[in-house]
Protein backbone atom coordinates (compact mmCIF):
# COMPACT_ATOMS: atom_id res chain seq x y z
CA UNK A 1 0.00 0.00 0.00
CA UNK A 2 1.13 3.86 -0.50
CA UNK A 3 1.04 6.07 1.69
CA UNK A 4 1.51 9.96 1.36
CA UNK A 5 4.37 10.46 3.55
CA UNK A 6 4.60 14.15 5.04
CA UNK A 7 7.17 14.37 7.20
CA UNK A 8 10.04 16.83 7.61
CA UNK A 9 13.13 14.96 8.88
CA UNK A 10 15.69 17.16 10.36
CA UNK A 11 18.99 14.96 10.47
CA UNK A 12 21.63 15.57 12.88
CA UNK A 13 25.12 14.31 12.26
CA UNK A 14 26.77 16.89 14.91
CA UNK A 15 25.62 20.21 16.75
CA UNK A 16 27.09 22.17 13.88
CA UNK A 17 25.65 20.31 11.09
CA UNK A 18 22.16 20.29 10.09
CA UNK A 19 20.24 18.40 6.70
CA UNK A 20 16.89 18.31 6.02
CA UNK A 21 15.40 15.56 3.96
CA UNK A 22 11.66 15.95 2.57
CA UNK A 23 9.80 13.36 0.72
CA UNK A 24 6.11 13.25 0.27
CA UNK A 25 3.87 10.04 -0.54
CA UNK A 26 0.26 9.63 -2.41
CA UNK A 27 -2.18 8.45 -0.53
CA UNK A 28 -5.88 7.86 -1.80
CA UNK A 29 -7.96 10.40 -0.35
CA UNK A 30 -8.54 13.66 -1.79
CA UNK A 31 -6.77 16.35 -0.19
CA UNK A 32 -4.03 18.98 -1.59
CA UNK A 33 -0.85 19.32 0.58
CA UNK A 34 1.89 20.81 -0.40
CA UNK A 35 5.14 21.24 1.37
CA UNK A 36 6.76 24.66 1.25
CA UNK A 37 10.30 25.98 2.67
CA UNK A 38 10.91 29.77 3.26
CA UNK A 39 14.71 30.80 2.82
CA UNK A 40 15.16 34.28 2.25
CA UNK A 41 13.06 34.23 -1.21
CA UNK A 42 10.17 31.92 -0.75
CA UNK A 43 10.75 28.98 -2.45
CA UNK A 44 8.47 26.27 -3.33
CA UNK A 45 9.51 22.71 -3.42
CA UNK A 46 7.22 19.60 -3.79
CA UNK A 47 8.77 16.48 -3.81
CA UNK A 48 6.25 13.00 -5.33
CA UNK A 49 7.64 9.70 -4.66
CA UNK A 50 5.61 6.51 -4.48
CA UNK A 51 7.49 3.90 -2.75
CA UNK A 52 6.18 0.64 -0.50
CA UNK A 53 6.09 0.54 2.87
CA UNK A 54 9.62 -0.44 4.63
CA UNK A 55 10.80 -4.15 3.44
CA UNK A 56 12.35 -4.49 7.25
CA UNK A 57 10.11 -7.05 9.12
CA UNK A 58 8.00 -5.39 12.15
CA UNK A 59 6.47 -7.23 14.88
CA UNK A 60 3.22 -7.25 16.54
CA UNK A 61 2.83 -3.74 17.62
CA UNK A 62 2.76 -4.04 21.19
CA UNK A 63 1.61 -1.70 24.52
CA UNK A 64 4.50 0.61 25.53
CA UNK A 65 5.30 1.01 29.46
CA UNK A 66 8.76 2.65 29.35
CA UNK A 67 10.39 5.76 31.28
CA UNK A 68 10.36 8.54 27.88
CA UNK A 69 13.79 8.87 26.56
CA UNK A 70 13.18 12.43 25.00
CA UNK A 71 11.65 15.63 26.90
CA UNK A 72 10.04 18.05 24.83
CA UNK A 73 9.32 21.51 26.44
CA UNK A 74 7.70 24.05 24.42
CA UNK A 75 10.56 26.85 24.64
CA UNK A 76 8.72 29.19 21.91
CA UNK A 77 5.22 28.96 20.34
CA UNK A 78 3.29 31.93 18.65
CA UNK A 79 -0.41 32.00 17.16
CA UNK A 80 -2.10 34.42 15.32
CA UNK A 81 -2.63 36.84 11.70
CA UNK A 82 -0.31 35.43 9.35
CA UNK A 83 1.26 37.46 6.50
CA UNK A 84 -0.92 39.34 4.55
CA UNK A 85 -0.79 38.71 0.88
CA UNK A 86 1.38 35.91 1.63
CA UNK A 87 0.45 33.75 -1.85
CA UNK A 88 2.72 32.16 -3.82
CA UNK A 89 2.84 30.47 -7.27
CA UNK A 90 4.07 27.09 -7.60
CA UNK A 91 6.04 25.77 -10.95
CA UNK A 92 3.04 24.51 -12.23
CA UNK A 93 2.13 28.30 -12.06
CA UNK A 94 -0.98 27.70 -9.57
CA UNK A 95 -1.59 30.16 -7.07
CA UNK A 96 -1.18 28.43 -3.44
CA UNK A 97 -2.69 30.58 -0.35
CA UNK A 98 -1.61 29.66 3.10
CA UNK A 99 -3.69 27.26 4.80
CA UNK A 100 -4.65 29.05 7.23
CA UNK A 101 -5.35 33.27 7.75
CA UNK A 102 -4.28 32.34 11.51
CA UNK A 103 -1.15 30.20 11.29
CA UNK A 104 0.18 28.69 14.48
CA UNK A 105 4.31 27.67 14.73
CA UNK A 106 6.25 25.74 18.00
CA UNK A 107 9.45 25.10 18.39
CA UNK A 108 10.50 22.90 20.87
CA UNK A 109 13.67 21.93 23.54
CA UNK A 110 14.49 18.52 22.85
CA UNK A 111 16.70 16.85 25.38
CA UNK A 112 17.52 13.12 25.86
CA UNK A 113 17.82 12.78 29.74
CA UNK A 114 20.53 10.32 31.53
CA UNK A 115 18.11 7.19 29.73
CA UNK A 116 20.06 3.94 28.65
CA UNK A 117 18.06 1.82 25.88
CA UNK A 118 20.84 -0.69 24.77
CA UNK A 119 19.10 -3.26 23.45
CA UNK A 120 17.73 -1.35 20.07
CA UNK A 121 19.78 -0.38 17.50
CA UNK A 122 17.93 2.57 16.81
CA UNK A 123 14.71 4.70 18.44
CA UNK A 124 11.88 6.61 17.37
CA UNK A 125 9.48 8.58 19.87
CA UNK A 126 6.40 9.84 18.40
CA UNK A 127 4.06 12.71 20.40
CA UNK A 128 1.02 14.37 19.44
CA UNK A 129 0.99 18.10 19.58
CA UNK A 130 -2.46 19.76 19.85
CA UNK A 131 -2.84 23.60 19.73
CA UNK A 132 -6.42 24.25 20.88
CA UNK A 133 -8.67 27.63 21.28
CA UNK A 134 -10.97 27.41 24.31
CA UNK A 135 -13.51 27.79 21.82
CA UNK A 136 -13.14 24.38 20.40
CA UNK A 137 -10.98 24.87 17.09
CA UNK A 138 -8.00 22.39 16.92
CA UNK A 139 -4.64 21.79 15.07
CA UNK A 140 -3.25 18.45 15.78
CA UNK A 141 -0.12 17.43 14.58
CA UNK A 142 2.96 15.09 15.23
CA UNK A 143 5.76 15.19 16.01
CA UNK A 144 8.84 12.36 16.34
CA UNK A 145 12.56 12.62 17.78
CA UNK A 146 15.31 9.85 18.18
CA UNK A 147 18.87 8.63 18.11
CA UNK A 148 20.95 5.50 17.04
CA UNK A 149 22.60 3.38 19.47
CA UNK A 150 24.62 1.18 17.09
CA UNK A 151 27.19 3.30 15.74
CA UNK A 152 26.77 1.51 11.98
CA UNK A 153 22.73 2.42 12.12
CA UNK A 154 22.46 3.82 8.37
CA UNK A 155 20.28 6.62 6.53
CA UNK A 156 19.05 3.80 4.77
CA UNK A 157 17.29 1.92 7.83
CA UNK A 158 16.34 5.27 9.53
CA UNK A 159 14.17 5.70 6.20
CA UNK A 160 13.01 2.25 7.27
CA UNK A 161 12.55 3.16 11.06
CA UNK A 162 10.30 6.44 10.09
CA UNK A 163 8.21 4.59 7.71
CA UNK A 164 7.36 2.92 11.41
CA UNK A 165 5.34 5.95 13.10
CA UNK A 166 2.28 5.66 10.79
CA UNK A 167 1.15 3.02 12.51
CA UNK A 168 0.84 5.18 15.74
CA UNK A 169 -1.82 7.34 14.14
CA UNK A 170 -4.78 8.04 11.56
CA UNK A 171 -2.65 10.20 9.03
CA UNK A 172 -7.03 11.53 7.70
CA UNK A 173 -6.83 13.11 11.91
CA UNK A 174 -3.80 15.48 11.70
CA UNK A 175 -2.58 18.37 10.26
CA UNK A 176 1.01 17.49 9.52
CA UNK A 177 3.60 15.41 10.64
CA UNK A 178 7.70 16.12 11.37
CA UNK A 179 11.09 15.53 13.40
CA UNK A 180 14.13 15.25 14.12
CA UNK A 181 16.83 12.37 14.15
CA UNK A 182 20.29 13.18 15.89
CA UNK A 183 22.96 11.05 15.08
CA UNK A 184 25.04 9.78 18.12
CA UNK A 185 22.78 11.76 21.11
CA UNK A 186 24.69 12.41 24.09
CA UNK A 187 22.83 12.16 27.19
CA UNK A 188 21.22 15.80 28.80
CA UNK A 189 22.17 17.27 25.23
CA UNK A 190 19.69 19.74 23.66
CA UNK A 191 18.49 21.10 20.52
CA UNK A 192 15.62 23.83 19.43
CA UNK A 193 13.15 21.33 16.98
CA UNK A 194 12.18 22.18 13.88
CA UNK A 195 8.65 24.08 13.61
CA UNK A 196 5.52 22.13 14.17
CA UNK A 197 2.62 24.33 13.29
CA UNK A 198 0.22 25.44 10.58
CA UNK A 199 2.48 28.66 9.28
CA UNK A 200 4.56 28.11 5.90
CA UNK A 201 2.10 25.39 4.18
CA UNK A 202 -0.26 26.52 1.60
CA UNK A 203 -3.14 24.78 -0.40
CA UNK A 204 -4.46 25.69 -4.07
CA UNK A 205 -7.66 25.62 -2.17
CA UNK A 206 -9.01 28.73 -0.41
CA UNK A 207 -7.78 29.52 2.60
CA UNK A 208 -9.93 29.58 6.38
CA UNK A 209 -9.64 31.35 9.99
CA UNK A 210 -8.29 27.98 11.03
CA UNK A 211 -7.77 28.43 15.32
CA UNK A 212 -10.07 31.82 14.56
CA UNK A 213 -12.97 30.09 12.64
CA UNK A 214 -15.36 30.15 16.09
CA UNK A 215 -14.09 33.84 16.99
CA UNK A 216 -11.35 34.73 18.19
CA UNK A 217 -10.14 32.88 21.18
CA UNK A 218 -9.96 34.07 24.85
CA UNK A 219 -6.98 31.36 25.76
CA UNK A 220 -4.72 29.20 23.42
CA UNK A 221 -3.54 25.75 24.65
CA UNK A 222 -0.26 23.74 23.41
CA UNK A 223 -0.94 19.96 24.70
CA UNK A 224 2.04 17.59 24.15
CA UNK A 225 1.69 13.73 24.87
CA UNK A 226 3.62 10.84 23.63
CA UNK A 227 1.50 8.11 21.91
CA UNK A 228 4.36 5.42 21.21
CA UNK A 229 7.90 4.81 19.87
CA UNK A 230 9.49 2.75 16.98
CA UNK A 231 12.95 0.92 17.49
CA UNK A 232 14.60 -1.39 15.47
CA UNK A 233 17.09 -4.02 16.43
CA UNK A 234 19.01 -6.41 13.95
CA UNK A 235 16.55 -5.80 10.98
CA UNK A 236 13.66 -6.02 12.86
CA UNK A 237 11.10 -3.12 13.91
CA UNK A 238 9.21 -2.82 16.70
CA UNK A 239 6.12 -0.38 17.08
CA UNK A 240 4.73 -0.10 20.86
CA UNK A 241 1.59 2.29 21.41
CA UNK A 242 1.68 4.28 24.37
CA UNK A 243 -0.89 2.39 26.76
CA UNK A 244 -3.14 5.62 28.10
CA UNK A 245 -2.26 5.19 31.57
CA UNK A 246 1.26 5.80 30.86
CA UNK A 247 0.76 8.70 28.80
CA UNK A 248 3.39 11.64 29.42
CA UNK A 249 1.78 14.65 28.94
CA UNK A 250 2.73 18.20 29.21
CA UNK A 251 0.82 21.57 28.77
CA UNK A 252 1.61 25.21 28.07
CA UNK A 253 -1.23 27.81 27.71
CA UNK A 254 0.13 30.88 25.43
CA UNK A 255 -0.16 34.69 26.92
CA UNK A 256 -2.01 37.35 24.72
CA UNK A 257 -0.31 39.90 23.15
CA UNK A 258 -0.76 42.78 20.28
CA UNK A 259 -0.56 40.05 17.17
CA UNK A 260 -1.81 36.99 19.24
CA UNK A 261 -0.73 34.69 21.17
CA UNK A 262 2.84 33.97 22.43
CA UNK A 263 4.66 31.85 24.74
CA UNK A 264 8.65 33.00 24.29
CA UNK A 265 11.25 31.37 26.36
CA UNK A 266 13.67 31.74 23.10
CA UNK A 267 14.66 35.10 22.87
CA UNK A 268 14.38 38.66 24.32
CA UNK A 269 11.24 40.78 23.67
CA UNK A 270 13.54 43.72 22.19
CA UNK A 271 15.22 41.20 19.70
CA UNK A 272 11.75 39.24 18.92
CA UNK A 273 10.62 42.86 17.87
CA UNK A 274 12.85 42.78 15.04
CA UNK A 275 11.54 39.35 13.99
CA UNK A 276 8.94 37.47 12.26
CA UNK A 277 6.60 35.69 15.45
CA UNK A 278 6.19 32.35 13.28
CA UNK A 279 10.62 32.45 12.21
CA UNK A 280 12.09 33.44 15.47
CA UNK A 281 15.18 32.83 14.23
CA UNK A 282 15.12 33.53 11.25
CA UNK A 283 17.42 35.98 9.89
Amino acid sequence: MFRRRIENIYKKSNPHEQKKLTSTKKQAFNRNFTGISLIALIIVIVTLCLYPKGSLSATTPSFLEAEQEFNLDATYAFVGEGIPNATITDSQGILLHPISQYPSAVYFNVTRPTVENGVCDAILEVFNVTIVSDKGPAEKFVFFTGTNYNPSFSDTKLNTLTEGIYDLFDENSINGVNGMFYFNWTQDESFLSPKVGSFGTYTSYKNDLGIWSAGKPNTILVTVHRIGRVTMTNETLLVQPDIISTNYKSQVQLQEDSDGFIKNDLLPLSELSQKNKFQPLHK
